[in-house]
């Protein structure tokens, strides 16, 4: 059944939300820490348009769905995104991942036997695969150590650099102020264990394990990685490329959304 705010129950009785729009191939959207499934408005249109099938889905404690207790590590939201991918049987799909959700996507890749089934190619933006920096890796978040990595969990450290993010195009921001819930509004308090596991994570041995073709997106003004961390993504995969977006940060599918589209597009055509 397609439609919006639907909802399926994962198998640890947590009710995810999604919205399930268009016929055609599919386009899966995973989102970041604290955003949810209306962050992809952009993206959801052009597809639509172009004749794709478009599903944008919120993770637990995120947006419309469940905020439980249990559950809140990396691998049960992986573990959610397998389980909606097989509720809807969906096949030959573009799984397009954006911060953390590119880390739910990883470990939904280290917890299947065969991702390959379902998912033929990837989007990866701004994400790293290990966000603590440590002496034999210095392509995490910047600032964050093992030192001070609780303090970046509990924001006792600035590291998210402020002013260094472009600000959005106009009416991006004001789209960006009416969604609801706002990011204002996100429960940090009951989703700090999430979050800490999200930071101590480490997918370095998963992403050269990636099977199919990968678009790894960066920002050049982002105010948490150098381009150097995506490019060492790109250049992991064994199928990647790396897009630059020069007048982005964190967020290139808002800041540049027609150029984003642009490229996404294309990829999908091309894989």
């Amino acid at each position: 059944m397609t439609g919006t705010n639907l909802a399926f129950q994962t198998s640890d009785g947590v009710s995810i939300r999604y919205d399930d729009e268009g016929h055609g191939r599919p386009i899966v959207f995973a989102s970041g820490g604290t955003a949810h499934s209306a962050y992809f408005v952009w993206q959801r249109d052009a597809l639509l348009e172009a004749g794709y099938r478009v599903i944008r889905y919120d993770h637990r404690l995120h947006g419309r769905s469940d905020m439980p207790e249990h559950g809140q590590r990396m691998s049960r939201l992986g573990l959610d995104l397998g389980e909606l991918l097989t509720a809807l049987d969906l096949r030959d799909t573009v799984l397009v991942g954006h911060s953390m959700g590119v880390s739910a996507s990883l470990a939904y890749f280290s917890i299947t036997a065969d991702p390959w089934d379902r998912i033929s190619a990837f989007v990866a933006a701004e994400q790293t695969a290990k966000i603590v920096n440590t002496a034999d890796w210095q392509l995490g978040v910047r600032g964050i150590t093992e030192q001070n990595v609780f303090d970046a969990i509990d924001f006792k450290l600035n590291w998210d650099n402020d002013g260094v993010e472009p600000d959005l195009p106009e009416h991006v921001q004001q789209f960006f102020d009416s969604i609801t819930p706002s990011w204002k509004d996100f429960a940090w308090d009951k989703s700090r264990r999430l979050f800490a596991d999200h930071f101590l994570s480490d997918w370095r041995d998963v992403v050269p394990r990636i099977k199919v073709p990968t678009l790894v997106v960066a920002g050049r003004h982002s105010p948490f990685y150098d381009v150097d961390v995506m490019r060492w993504f790109a250049e992991t995969v064994p199928d990647g490329r790396l897009s630059v977006f020069e007048h982005s940060g964190h967020d290139p599918y808002l800041n540049e959304y027609v150029e984003f589209n642009s490229q996404l597009l294309e990829f999908i055509s091309k894989h």
